[in-house]
């Protein structure tokens, strides 16, 4: 295979970054929140939970208050016409499997997503790591397209899990990406792998009613962003230029969750979605 060589040569890098992956860590650059507009009027009450891996838990988020769901849950109330109530469900290092059988174990998690008015996942980061951590040197599209099929199946199952404690909420389902694009650009067994992922997920969320794709996968794969942050802005130019390796908006202690930029452009992208569906979740 065209790029065996390449993963080999960088494979003490990725290895590091798929064991970081379920690290937990408290640094990162600090970035300011995202904000969403709104006008003023009666307050309205919103309840929203959050269930997944470790990009709902929050990994990377130098305040330790939970990533973008805090961030969403700032941005609503600063409209002032939301008070909301967020449930955070994120756990580290699980796969879909692992986040269903919570789910099903747990009833505190099983009346939260009941009583939701917003649910959001994340999950499935976890799920192609496995894949890649049993295939390392040797990965085939096969494998990938293996590990997609059992995926699917899995988020099938959490998807219908879900919307049988909670028929009326809408799913905010975010894609995944590829950390190491930035550092390894020509590589492109990860990028591939993460662009089919998400198209098939994509096709999953199609056949669901009410719920919607978040996609990130440009945004911090390449450290793009719409910030007007001078430094951000000069870190970016060097990245490209092949003067820094670094992502903006990836957590530099691990190399692979987002740090408080990358969960201001995850929350973007978010809102972008709930904008587009408000009258699924807005009261």
């Amino acid at each position: 295979m065209k790029w065996r060589s390449a993963l080999i040569n960088c494979g003490v890098v990725l290895l590091a970054g798929v064991l970081a992956f379920g690290g937990w860590q408290l640094f990162g650059p600090t970035a300011n929140q995202s904000r969403l507009a709104g006008t003023p009027g009666s307050v309205k009450h919103l309840r929203l939970t959050a269930v997944g891996d470790s990009l709902t838990h929050g990994v990377g988020d130098a305040t330790s208050s939970g990533g973008y769901v805090a961030l969403v849950k700032t941005d609503l109330a600063q409209s002032g016409e939301y008070k909301v109530t967020t449930s955070n469900f994120g756990v580290t290092g699980n796969t879909a499997p692992q986040v269903q059988k919570r789910l099903d174990a747990q009833p505190k998690m099983q009346k939260a997503v009941r009583q939701a008015d917003i649910i959001t996942l994340t999950v499935g980061g976890n799920d192609l790591m496995a894949v890649l951590r049993k295939h390392f040197f040797d990965i085939t599209s096969a494998d990938v397209q293996t590990g997609i099929a059992g995926f699917q199946t899995h988020l099938t199952k959490l998807l219908t899990t879900m919307r049988k404690l909670n028929p009326r909420a809408p799913i905010y389902v975010f894609g995944i990406y590829n950390p190491f694009y930035v550092y390894f650009p020509k590589l492109t067994a990860m990028t591939d792998s993460v662009t089919k992922w998400n198209a098939a997920t994509k096709q999953t969320l199609a056949k669901q009613s009410r719920v919607h794709f978040v996609d990130i996968d440009q945004v911090l794969s390449t450290g793009a962003t719409q910030s007007t942050d001078k430094s951000t802005k000069a870190s970016l130019k060097k990245a490209a230029q092949g003067e820094s390796d670094a992502n903006p908006l990836i957590f530099s202690q691990d190399h692979f969750h987002p740090n408080n930029a990358g969960y201001a452009q995850m929350t973007r992208k978010l809102w972008a979605s709930m904008q587009a569906s408000q009258s699924e979740w807005e009261k």
